[in-house]
């Protein structure tokens, strides 16, 4: 009864899996080192004072609509580029 090939793959995958499990970040800590090299900090809304925490939230919203525009360009020129490509194929080709 030879298991060599699927046991010892099933072996393997648990063994990698159980590597990645001990290498995670635990991202609730005060200073987390982000995927790009930089530590950030997280800053705790609940010892701000209301004035910041409205600033704070200002400032959310602003990175928010931000990147919503950015979206939105982006896909929107990859859509007229797609429309112009079926619109070629389809009348000029």
């Amino acid at each position: 009864m030879g298991f060599g090939g699927s046991a010892l793959a099933m072996a393997q995958t648990l063994r990698n899996n159980a590597k990645q499990l001990a290498k995670r970040n635990n991202y609730f800590e005060k200073d987390v080192p982000s995927k790009f090299g930089t530590s950030t900090k997280i800053v705790d809304y609940k010892k701000m004072s209301p004035a910041q925490f409205e600033a704070f939230k200002q400032k959310l919203r602003q990175k928010e609509i931000e990147r919503q525009k950015r979206l939105t360009i982006v896909f929107g020129s990859v859509m007229v580029v797609i429309i112009a490509a079926l619109v070629y194929l389809l009348f000029f080709y």
